[in-house]
């Protein structure tokens, strides 16, 4: 997998290295744990409405 080098000042390398579960965990995994995936409003809509079939728009 390609990887890509990123600049954190050390406040925040201290910060993000507290939200690891183990040393065993990447910051990679870290990052995909805790971020949700950025999506337009219209995927979010669609995403949830399809969770949730039975629910009229309104309700939704």
């Amino acid at each position: 997998m390609p990887t890509k080098t990123v600049n954190l000042s050390e406040e925040a390398y201290e910060r993000l290295k507290t939200w690891k579960n183990n040393d065993e965990e990447s910051f990679s995994s870290l990052i995909l744990r805790i971020l949700p995936k950025h999506r337009t409003v219209r995927e979010a809509y669609e995403e949830f409405h399809s969770k949730h079939e039975g629910l009229t728009e309104e309700e939704a």
